[in-house]
């Protein structure tokens, strides 16, 4: 039993690391899964550094088609 907490922590740091980069809408690649799966719990403060998509405001688009 003891041998399977590495790998629980394991998973369980790659799920959080997707939720933050959800809810900060970074774009995944293979890349930045390498990391996590390489990682584990300590790619969770990589994710905050990570830049978010850009996204256009609505309002913003609206504005630039009508002029």
């Amino acid at each position: 039993m003891v041998i399977y907490v590495p790998a629980i922590i394991w998973i369980i740091s790659a799920i959080v690391c997707y939720y933050i980069a959800k809810a900060r809408k970074v774009k995944s690649n293979v890349m930045r899964n390498l990391i996590v799966v390489a990682l584990g719990p300590l790619a969770i403060p990589l994710v905050f550094f990570a830049k978010p998509e850009k996204s256009i405001d609505p309002k913003m688009k609206k504005n630039a088609q009508s002029t």
